[in-house]
């Protein structure tokens, strides 16, 4: 099973667009502790998310990282966390985090993303799909005309792969 390590912002922005449930479709879902503590908008957390204590040496990575103002604590806490479990993919949607992670050879999505593999694994048809990326396009998560314009031209793409690959 794929392991996820997820910010703080993606939980909120699916949330705020009602797509949370999609999260744990892509595997265990673990958060450090920094990130639970800046979750006041779930309350209560979802049983399938895991907190995860940081080691050691990766919460001194952390607070390296969230001192010298390169992340915030939660971002920081996030990253060290994928690395302390190996975990197979980073949530975020943070530029900072995302290049951060890119760097220490981390695989990053964000919920955008989280979006389409969901439409590409074939949990969504091509109508849930749409509605998926218009209710993430109304959520706090900024995402520019130009990137929502690209990510609806590939959904039917993604969904007839899908739905192809479930017939077989």
């Amino acid at each position: 099973m794929r392991s996820v390590v997820c910010d703080t912002a993606p939980l909120v922005s699916l949330q705020e667009s009602e797509l949370l449930e999609i999260l744990p479709l892509a595997g265990e879902v673990c958060i450090p502790p920094a990130v639970e503590a800046e979750l006041r908008s779930l309350d209560p957390l979802p049983e399938w998310l895991q907190i995860t204590a940081l080691d050691t040496p990766f919460a001194q990575e952390a607070r390296a990282w969230a001192q010298a103002g390169i992340l915030g604590p939660g971002e920081a806490e996030a990253i060290a966390l994928v690395r302390q479990m190996a975990a197979d993919w980073l949530l975020t949607d943070d530029a900072s985090a995302r290049l951060v992670a890119q760097r220490e050879g981390i695989e990053v999505h964000g919920s955008l993303g989280l979006v389409l593999w969901a439409a590409a694994d074939g949990h969504f048809d091509l109508l849930s799909a749409q509605a998926a990326l218009d209710a993430l396009s109304r959520s706090s998560l900024w995402i520019s005309a130009r990137v929502l314009e690209e990510a609806r031209a590939v959904l039917p793409v993604l969904c007839s792969k899908a739905q192809g690959i479930a017939q077989e």
